[in-house]
C-alpha cells in the first residue's frame, strides 16, 4: 500500500504547502496599505528517514518514516521597520526604531506598532479599537484638556504638563494576534524614538511579493500536473493488473 500511495502523500504535500504559502503571501499583499502591518514569511522543512531507505509496514502518512515530504515548520513574522508617513495629527505616533506600545484589550496585555490614536470619551488615548494605552507604570493616560504633545522619549503633556510617559515595550519573540497586534516576553526598549504627528507603514514590498506569488502559483501548478499524471499511471496499472 506505502509504494502505491507514498508519491501521491509526497506531491500532495508539496502542493498544500504551496497553497499554505499563497495564502500567507496574498494576506501580506492585502495589507500593503496597513499601517504598521508586518509581514509573514513561511519556514519550510524536509522530512525524511535517517538512511533514505522505504521502511515496510509503516503508514505513508508518518513523514519520518517515507522519504522527504516539504512540511510547514512555522510562520514567522518579519518585524522590520516600515516607512514613517507624516499625517501632522498630534495623536498619530510612529516608533522609530525598536519597541510596540503596551495596550489593555479585553484579551490582555497586547502589544502594536499601530499608532494611529485618538481620545475616548473620558479623554483616555485609546487604539482604534478603542483600547487604552498605557504608561510605563501599566495606566490608562488620560490627556483631556488641551494641546497634546509628545517628545522623542515618549513623555506625553498637555498644554505643557508632564501627564505620562508612554510604555514602549521589546518583544524578543513576538508572535502575532490578528493583524495588529502582538503578544510575548517584553523586555523595556532602549533604542527607539516617538515621532509625534507620523505613521509606520506597512513593510511590505508589494513588487517582492508579488513576484512571490507568480512563483508560487508555478510550483502549484507543477504539483498538480505530476499528482495527475501519477493518476493516470496508476489508472493503467490498475488496469492491467485486472
Amino acid at each position: 500500500m506505502a509504494l502505491d500511495y507514498q508519491p501521491l502523500f509526497i506531491l500532495s504535500g508539496g502542493m498544500l504547502l504551496q497553497e499554505r504559502k499563497l495564502a500567507v503571501t496574498t494576506n501580506n499583499l492585502a495589507n500593503v496599505n496597513t499601517p504598521s502591518f508586518k509581514k509573514d514569511l513561511v519556514e519550510v522543512r524536509s522530512w525524511f528517514t535517517d538512511d533514505g531507505v522505504q521502511e515496510p509496514d509503516n503508514s505513508p502518512e508518518n513523514p519520518t518514516k517515507n522519504f522527504v515530504y516539504p512540511m510547514i515548520q512555522a510562520v514567522h513574522t518579519y518585524v522590520s521597520q516600515g516607512p514613517l508617513r507624516k499625517t501632522d495629527n498630534p495623536l498619530d505616533l510612529a516608533i522609530e526604531g525598536e519597541g510596540f506600545f503596551w495596550v489593555e484589550t479585553p484579551q490582555g496585555i497586547r502589544y502594536t506598532r499601530k499608532g494611529s490614536f485618538r481620545l475616548d470619551t473620558d479623554g483616555f488615548l485609546v487604539t482604534e479599537e478603542g483600547y487604552r494605552v498605557l504608561d510605563k507604570q501599566g495606566l490608562p493616560i488620560n490627556v483631556a484638556g488641551g494641546r497634546v504633545e509628545v517628545d522623542f522619549q515618549g513623555n506625553v503633556y498637555v498644554d505643557g504638563d508632564l501627564r505620562a510617559t508612554l510604555g514602549i515595550w521589546n518583544l524578543p519573540a513576538p508572535y502575532k494576534i490578528g493583524n495588529d497586534f502582538f503578544a510575548g516576553t517584553a523586555q523595556e526598549a532602549q533604542n527607539f524614538r516617538i515621532r509625534q504627528g507620523f505613521l509606520e507603514d506597512s513593510n511590505v514590498n508589494p513588487v517582492e511579493e508579488m513576484v512571490r506569488i507568480i512563483e508560487i502559483s508555478r510550483a502549484h501548478e507543477v504539483y498538480v500536473r505530476l499528482i495527475q499524471g501519477l493518476d493516470e499511471i496508476q489508472g493503467r496499472v490498475n488496469t492491467i493488473i485486472r
